[in-house]
């Protein structure tokens, strides 16, 4: 643990000199967030019992008296959850939305949403407007943006991201890692040969966990793996050279919308699915059963990452573990 000496120096009317720590400092010195210690200082939200005792030597050692009148701003909290998405077009973003609010409800609590999509300035405002009504807390989802999350991590609010894990956040996720190798076994048990892995942004650990945890099964049984970023997509006739000079069988994608948008463009190429080329998507949203053939996915359970955060957020018995357990949805658009 390292060890900081910054202090602010108070001078009394009339009086010597008196050091006085700040939160940021015993943050700094417990190596957590300011929210955590936050959360700890109010007795509000889960924080692991081994943080917890971290926190409290670190305001031991500095000697650090909260603010009487913080805490009783705090105490006055309403009953309202900010709940920040990127893009709620997105119907696992929606799932997760749904889950939040009827957990929420059932425990005497209103959502306010937050649409960023994707926009720090759009997100900055909506972090404000949390502020300013007094919400007891913030349930995020990782963003393309990493500024947004690097803000929302340094609020004073209790945060619980949702499909992230943090060392310093509370976070409810999945094992994605194992959906991509899951991912994997699908094609593989569909006599896979050449699979062509459709990825998103890899410097979003979602995404590069599962892009990881496929390719890895996938080589060790020697199956050849072509990787392209999803924007491929946007090029039609490079998408059909890379399906017909790599000699294409089998389709990775990282969520169902992309599975959905593939389909459609093999089939308008007469591919024939799965016979000619099986597609797995991931996330299990309603649509993906809403296409012929349907879609082969990899089930994340949006709805339940969505009341779990709540739980979590409200430190609440009924809590779920912290990774919550994947699921295979096989349909059609796979071989057996």
């Amino acid at each position: 643990m390292k060890k900081y000496a910054i202090m602010k120096t108070v001078t009394y009317i009339g009086g010597s000199d008196y050091t006085m720590a700040t939160i940021k400092e015993v943050a700094q010195l417990a190596g957590v967030s300011v929210a955590t210690v936050s959360r700890v200082i109010n007795n509000n939200g889960y924080v692991k019992a081994d943080t917890k005792l971290q926190i409290e030597q670190a305001i031991k050692q500095l000697n650090y008296k909260p603010n009487e009148a913080a805490r009783t701003l705090f105490k006055k909290k309403s009953k309202i959850i900010g709940l920040l998405l990127p893009d709620i077009s997105n119907p696992f973003f929606m799932l997760i939305a749904r889950g939040v609010e009827d957990i929420a409800l059932k425990h005497g609590f209103q959502v306010l949403i937050g649409n960023s999509d994707n926009s720090l300035e759009k997100a900055k405002g909506y972090i404000n407007t949390f502020n300013s009504h007094n919400c007891i807390g913030i349930i995020s989802t990782a963003f393309d943006h990493h500024s947004i999350t690097e803000l929302i991590a340094t609020q004073s609010l209790p945060v619980v991201f949702v499909d992230r894990l943090n060392k310093e956040q509370n976070g409810i996720s999945t094992n994605h890692y194992r959906g991509g190798e899951l991912q994997a076994q699908i094609v593989i048990n569909g006599d896979a040969q050449h699979v062509l892995l459709l990825h998103e942004d890899l410097t979003i650990e979602t995404f590069k966990l599962r892009y990881k945890g496929a390719k890895h099964v996938l080589e060790q049984v020697n199956i050849k793996v072509i990787d392209c970023p999803v924007s491929t997509l946007q090029d039609a006739k490079l998408f059909e050279t890379i399906l017909t000079t790599q000699y294409i069988d089998s389709i990775i994608c990282s969520n169902d919308m992309i599975a959905i948008q593939v389909l459609g463009m093999i089939q308008q190429l007469n591919y024939k699915v799965p016979e000619a080329i099986q597609i797995v998507g991931y996330d299990n949203i309603p649509f993906s059963k809403m296409t012929y053939p349907q879609i082969t996915t990899v089930d994340q359970s949006a709805y339940r990452l969505g009341t779990t955060a709540v739980s979590k957020l409200l430190n609440i018995d009924e809590a779920d573990c912290e990774q919550i357990k994947l699921i295979i949805k096989k349909r059609q658009s796979t071989r057996n």
